[in-house]
C-alpha cells in the first residue's frame, strides 16, 4: 500500500482532487511532463505508476536540478515509502531509495520492485551513481538491468 502524494510532485501546490492526488500531478503539470493521462489513470488502476510517453514507447529517467538545486525528475513521486521530502541522487540514502523505487514500480509495478530488495539494488547501479547535477537513465538500459536481474522488463 502507498501514501498517496498531495501536492503536485512537479511544482508543489497542493492538488484538489483525488485523480490528480493519484497521479502525484496536476492537469497542467502533467500536461507539461508529457505525462498521458488516459494511460496514467489505466496504469493507476493496475498498480503500476503512470509511464511517460514518448514517440519510440521508452521511458527514458530525465533527472536533472532546478537553478536552486531542487531535484527534478519525469516520475510521479507516488508512493512514499523512504522520503516525504523527495528524491535525490549521487548518494545511497533515503532520496535515492525513494527515487529508485518508483522508477522501478512505474515500470514493473511496486510489489514486483519491491520483491527481495530489487529497488535498493536498482538505486546502488543507478541512482547512487548518478552525478549531482543529474542525468538520464535510458530505457533501454532498465530492461536489460531487468532481465540481467531475472526481471522481464516492462511487463
Amino acid at each position: 500500500m502507498h501514501e498517496v502524494r498531495k501536492i503536485c510532485g512537479r511544482c508543489q501546490r497542493k492538488l484538489k482532487s483525488q485523480p490528480w492526488a493519484d497521479l502525484g500531478f496536476g492537469r497542467v503539470c502533467a500536461g507539461r511532463m508529457g505525462i498521458n493521462v488516459s494511460a496514467a489513470i489505466s496504469a493507476m488502476n493496475s498498480n503500476r505508476i503512470p509511464l511517460l510517453e514518448n514517440p519510440k514507447g521508452a521511458y527514458d529517467i530525465n533527472l536533472k536540478r532546478k537553478p536552486d538545486g531542487t531535484p527534478e525528475v519525469n516520475v510521479p513521486h507516488a508512493i512514499v515509502h523512504h522520503s516525504p521530502d523527495g528524491f535525490e541522487w549521487g548518494y545511497g540514502g533515503s532520496g535515492p531509495a525513494e527515487l529508485a523505487l518508483n522508477i522501478l514500480a512505474s515500470m514493473i509495478g511496486q510489489e514486483a520492485a519491491q520483491r527481495d530488495g530489487l529497488y535498493q539494488k536498482f538505486k546502488w547501479d543507478f541512482i547512487a551513481v548518478m552525478p549531482e547535477d543529474g542525468g538520464t537513465i535510458k530505457a533501454t538500459d532498465v530492461d536489460v538491468w531487468l532481465k540481467e536481474n531475472g526481471v522481464m522488463g516492462g511487463d
